[in-house]
């Protein structure tokens, strides 16, 4: 895969407007006691939300080493513009909120997969049929919820939340890398990185095809329980699928490559990226795409949030 930075001149330029009390009134000191200012901050109200700097630059999107399925293909060159991502998937916390303030309808039934995927009555968001506390990534949240979340928190913060576009959410998750997982090639560490399928999942997923090690959880994991990839965001494989913003498409052919999202095509299903708590290996990797129907609550499909320079923007411009 090849890689162009943008220039470092526009980064320093992206860093000064950060650290602006001016254009970010918002942003407090990043955790750690030595994080760099121009890659993390954090939002305080309506409740804490971690972004990292993604860097802009070019990279080969798709399925590079050809181990993947046709709708990974055909591989193109994308241009991303640099951007802010949260560090997590959204929390059931933070979901709270925002149903508890706006009284959000989230439905009472979710899909959940026993001996095949089935519909249940009785499961949301708040049940999703196991336990998890609220630092747990939120789940049976459709694409509709997902959106609705984002311009409420838009609203609070004056700051422009938006889904990611697959291409941005495929940059973030590679972190300059052209492997099969931003480690490598092997699977064997996924137990280290990601909440993945592992020999706990047996428990709940009879004869999978597994990584032969425990990664500590047959569910859900609190947010941030594993190693982040080398850009500080966790949880990009496992966990929890992520919804992003395009329509889905059956292959690259056509797709844009100045990393906007795909607003073409079967609108009605979207996609999502990433793999969850009980998908096997293969499903757990950079480049695999999947989709359903926008207005499904799946009890292994979250999200997380974006914010780009525009979104910024915004802020200021309110302010």
């Amino acid at each position: 895969m090849t890689h162009r930075p943008i220039a470092f001149v526009l980064v320093s330029m992206v860093a000064t407007y950060v650290a602006s009390a001016e254009t970010m009134p918002i942003a407090r000191q990043p955790i750690g006691a030595n994080a760099d200012t121009t890659r993390t901050f954090v939002i305080d109200d309506p409740f804490p939300v971690e972004l990292v700097w993604i860097p802009g630059g070019q990279f080969s999107m798709g399925d590079t080493r050809v181990i993947g399925q046709a709708d990974e293909r055909p591989v193109r060159e994308v241009q991303i513009q640099g951007f802010w991502m949260q560090s997590t998937e959204v929390t059931r916390g933070m979901f709270a909120a925002f149903v508890e303030d706006t009284g959000h309808d989230t439905g009472s039934t979710c899909w959940v997969f026993e001996k095949g995927w089935k519909q249940k009555d009785g499961l949301s968001w708040r049940n999703p049929g196991f336990d998890q506390s609220d630092d747990h990534p939120v789940t049976c949240v459709n694409w509709h919820d997902a959106r609705a979340f984002g311009n409420w928190l838009e609203s609070k913060t004056g700051i422009g939340f938006r889904l990611p576009t697959e291409a941005e959410w495929e940059y973030a998750t590679r972190a300059d890398t052209d492997t099969i997982y931003y480690w490598g090639d092997d699977p064997a560490s996924l137990c280290e990185h990601s909440n993945a399928a592992d020999t706990r999942a047996l428990e709940h997923y009879p004869g999978f095809a597994v990584n032969p090690c425990d990664d500590g959880f047959v569910r859900t994991a609190p947010v941030a329980s594993f190693q982040s990839n080398p850009w500080d965001l966790h949880d990009v494989y496992g966990n929890v699928w992520e919804w992003v913003m395009d329509c889905w498409n059956t292959s690259y052919t056509g797709a844009p490559t100045d990393g906007s999202a795909w607003l073409e095509g079967d609108c009605v299903r979207r996609g999502f990226r990433g793999g969850g708590y009980g998908d096997i290996p293969r499903f757990a990797r950079s480049t695999l795409r999947n989709r359903t129907d926008a207005n499904y609550r799946k009890d292994d499909i979250g999200f997380r949030l974006v914010v780009d320079r525009h979104g910024l923007a915004t802020r200021r411009q309110k302010d």
